[in-house]
């Protein structure tokens, strides 16, 4: 593993690199027990993931916060999230199963819901299941995997596979939405609908745009009405929001990318690097360099961006991230 840059686990790196790790196109599933073999593992997995554990604990670092997952987790990962130090204990049983986006839209799964149902727990990817909803997961994962050794490759397992995931896919969902619900069960649609095209696009644009009215233009909506929303959604406005963004995606570089700081400061779009040290220092406390080689801290560091805790992880430079070499 190169020091400076993170390997980049794509759904054919996991088929590779696990020989017991059972997969169909565009997604594979993987035993949790194999996670045992990548505790010295920092990577990007270009995929989205969804687990479960039913016996036995593991510990993983979720873009640089440590998580516990105990029996009856159910987790997720977003595309292009980074995973290290994985540690499991040799009774963990369950399965993770990564897919393309690609392959949702194959299956003809809405992608929408993808939006509107992560956003909620990609600070807290882990989320304690009742045992029978885990066992449900857990037992549609077997099964897929049965379907995908026994059975030869053929469009007929192919259908079975996709059916098979679609239900286990909307049963996750189901669990989520009845975890992202309020105390009387109402959500506001609208507003939601509203709070989850903000975050889409600056997913998509963080790196280069940093005004509050790009991002309410390509919404059509006025730039107070869109702080006023997001400011009942998760207590911070527009311009907060997305300053925690780029500070997140600055801290990614710094931490992971090997690129220089003049690199980064221009994928950012700012000026110069001198103008992106004065911006990454007012709302971090360190200037870009010392942050850089800030070695130890870097989960208290992430863990303490508020952007973490809204949307998550977001997409790396393909040009500033490595191959795995599983």
């Amino acid at each position: 593993m190169k020091q400076d840059g993170i390997k980049r686990a794509s759904i054919d790196k996991l088929k590779s690199r696990f020989e017991t790790a059972y997969y169909s196109e565009d997604m594979v599933i993987t035993p949790l027990v194999m996670f045992r073999e990548l505790d010295d593992l920092t990577a990007l997995i270009q995929g989205v993931s969804i687990g479960v554990t039913v016996s036995g604990t593991a510990k993983i670092k979720i873009n640089g916060k440590l998580h516990e997952l105990r029996p009856n987790t159910l987790f997720i990962f977003n595309e292009n999230t980074v995973i290290e130090q994985v540690k499991a204990s040799i009774r963990s049983s369950g399965y993770m199963i990564t897919y393309s986006r690609q392959y949702l839209n194959s299956i003809h799964v809405d992608t929408q819901d993808l939006i509107s149902i992560y956003h909620g727990f990609l600070d807290e990817p882990c989320v304690q299941v009742d045992p029978e909803e885990a066992a449900y997961i857990h037992d549609i994962s077997k099964l897929m995997r049965s379907v995908l050794c026994d059975y030869a490759p053929t469009s007929n397992r192919e259908k079975i596979i996709s059916s098979l995931f679609a239900a286990m896919f909307h049963y996750v969902m189901g669990i989520l939405q009845q975890h992202s619900l309020p105390a009387n069960g109402s959500v506001s649609n609208r507003t939601d609908e509203l709070f989850n095209n903000f975050l889409a696009l600056l997913r998509e644009h963080c790196s280069t745009e940093r005004s509050v009215e790009f991002y309410a233009s390509k919404m059509g909506i006025t730039p107070k009405y869109l702080s006023l929303i997001l400011k009942k959604k998760s207590g911070r406005n527009a311009s907060k929001l997305i300053d925690e963004a780029v500070v997140y995606e600055a801290k990614r570089l710094l931490k992971y990318s090997g690129m220089s700081i003049n690199e980064i400061a221009l994928k950012l779009n700012f000026a110069s690097q001198s103008f992106f040290g004065k911006y990454f220092k007012q709302r971090v406390g360190v200037s870009p360099s010392r942050y850089k080689i800030w070695d130890g801290r870097t989960e208290e560091i992430m863990a303490n961006t508020d952007f973490a805790s809204t949307l998550g992880e977001f997409n790396a430079s393909d040009e500033s991230n490595t191959e795995m070499d599983m």
